[in-house]
């Protein structure tokens, strides 16, 4: 048996201090990148791939900033995720927990592991390529996967796909055993480390131990739930619901872990192609169903565009020299957003044309919604239809139902409006678009939306599993299922390859293009 010597190194980056046992595995070889400055364009953001092939055993990891921040592990395993671009992300789960010394507490801690969100170029920098030994431990790969995507919803970038930051920045990201996130955002000029405590509560859970009976309970009544509440089996007559079930029960309870059983129970509702099915596992969710729905906006361009912008939670809004109004609603998800929106709008009393713009609304609340349209809408408008599951059957549903909105507010706007829409606008946030349709003096403007409504519940499974079971079918004004159709634009506009890059967002440069020709 050969011996390895350990001999101490600095890292590409002069940040970074490691101890590492010596290797010859160049993972920046292995994840090239091209990139040299940060792309933010939400348009943009890469959707990355990750498999076993992805983990490496590392002799060790340190990281020291000149300041405030000192991680330290000895032997471990690190994950890469990677786009075309090279490395977005690395998560290492040490085999003997980290010690972290940092702002966060007065004492020394221990992370259980550590994630790493950073511009691809610095992969070298956390991971030298003389500390990697080689392939890493395989059985971590869907732990890695979930953690990950955990993580991703509060670090910066746009949902689970990754967004390029500036190599100057860099978000260290660790769980202590004692489910306390540790959450630095570090600046490599300055060599420092920013504590963000509002992520605290918001640690990875551990999932649960998985036994043979635990598990039929928990498919069961996954099966049983979906079968006597989902409404949409009417309009995906493909499924063959009782096939999936004996196709998929076999494998789930051979499943030895928890994450491997939540993984099939995924694979089996993804048929039915349902972007409202949710599934989650000790409060990190499962990926069930995905469709490729490109962002046609760059909020980061908004304010080179519009003048100086102002914010309050889920809203920004702005007011150009030339007295057009912009106010943009990334939800409906927040009680206060009315009353915010009620307050920019009173400042866009004289303006001569105004822009809502809808394009990243994940939706939320309708009730919300239709307090918001109801300052444009000069009668009441049905804005949709739908039916609920009401029976045993999978074809028992109710009549379809009407929904309206109508007028609210001490006064109504009513010069021009263009709502911008697209892909990314979905549930509620649709809804609001069937709203503003029954307005006379609004425009729709970009690319369809979503498509897709659900109204789900929850259920409680077994192994700490939680579902979303959508409960009705959203139907358009003139009838058609809103699932996988959406709302059309009245004006269509599709952005050339390079309209959302940088300081452009040609989608809001054509709204406004439209309102100033518009006496």
């Amino acid at each position: 048996m050969s011996t390895i010597r350990l001999r101490t190194v600095v890292t590409l980056a002069p940040l970074f201090l490691a101890v590492i046992l010596r290797a010859d595995v160049d993972l920046l070889l292995r994840y090239p990148t091209s990139l040299k400055t940060a792309d933010t364009a939400v348009a943009r953001a890469r959707a990355w791939d990750f498999t076993p092939a992805d983990i490496f055993a590392i002799s060790a990891f340190s990281i020291s900033t000149a300041t405030n921040l000192s991680i330290q592990s000895g032997p471990a395993d690190v994950g890469v995720g990677h786009c075309s671009d090279g490395a977005v992300w690395a998560l290492v789960i040490p085999h003997e927990p980290a010690r972290l010394t940092s702002p966060a507490s007065t004492n020394s801690e221990s992370l259980s592991h550590i994630w790493l969100r950073f511009h691809p170029s610095l992969l070298d920098s956390f991971i030298p390529p003389n500390s990697v030994i080689g392939p890493g431990a395989t059985n971590v790969a869907l732990a890695m996967r979930l953690i990950a995507s955990h993580k991703f919803r509060s670090s910066f970038h746009a949902g689970t796909n990754a967004l390029i930051p500036d190599p100057n920045d860099v978000v260290v990201d660790g769980d202590t055993p004692e489910r306390l996130r540790r959450f630095f955002v570090i600046d490599c000029k300055a060599k420092s480390a920013t504590y963000a405590a509002a992520f605290e509560r918001q640690a990875f859970r551990p999932h649960p131990p998985i036994t043979p009976d635990l598990a039929q309970s928990a498919f069961d009544q996954l099966w049983d739930d979906m079968d006597s509440t989902y409404a949409m089996f009417a309009i995906r007559p493909e499924v063959d619901w009782e096939k999936l079930r004996d196709a998929f029960r076999p494998r789930a309870l051979a499943c030895q872990t928890s994450d491997d059983f939540a993984d099939v129970c995924a694979e089996m509702l993804r048929p039915l192609r349902d972007l409202h099915i949710s599934l989650s596992l000790a409060g990190t969710d499962i990926p069930v169903y995905d469709r490729p729905r490109p962002a046609n906006a760059n909020p980061p361009a908004h304010k080179a565009i519009l003048g100086g912008l102002q914010y309050a939670g889920r809203l920004q809004w702005a007011i150009t020299t030339d007295k057009i109004g912009f106010i943009g609603i990334y939800g409906f998800d927040d009680p206060s957003i009315p009353e915010r929106f009620n307050k920019a709008l009173e400042g866009m009393r004289q303006t001569r044309g105004l822009i809502v713009d809808v394009r990243w609304n994940g939706g939320g609340s309708e009730r919300l919604a239709q307090e918001v349209a109801g300052r444009f809408l000069a009668k009441e408008v049905v804005y949709g239809y739908d039916q609920f599951r009401d029976g045993p059957e999978r074809t028992n549903l109710t009549k379809r139902f009407p929904r309206t909105a109508g007028p609210l507010g001490p006064w109504l706007y009513t010069n021009s409006v263009v709502v911008l829409i697209g892909q990314k606008c979905m549930s509620s946030g649709e809804s609001f678009v069937g709203m503003m349709m029954g307005a006379s003096n609004v425009t729709t403007m970009g690319d369809h939306t979503a498509g897709s409504s659900g109204n789900p519940q929850i259920f409680d499974l077994p192994l700490d599993m939680k579902i979303g079971i959508p409960r009705w079918i959203d139907y358009l004004p003139d009838g058609k299922p809103v699932d996988e159709h959406g709302f059309a634009p009245q004006i269509p506009f599709t952005p050339s390859p390079a309209g959302l890059s940088g300081s452009r967002d040609e989608v809001l440069s054509a709204a406004l293009a439209r309102l100033r020709a518009t006496k």
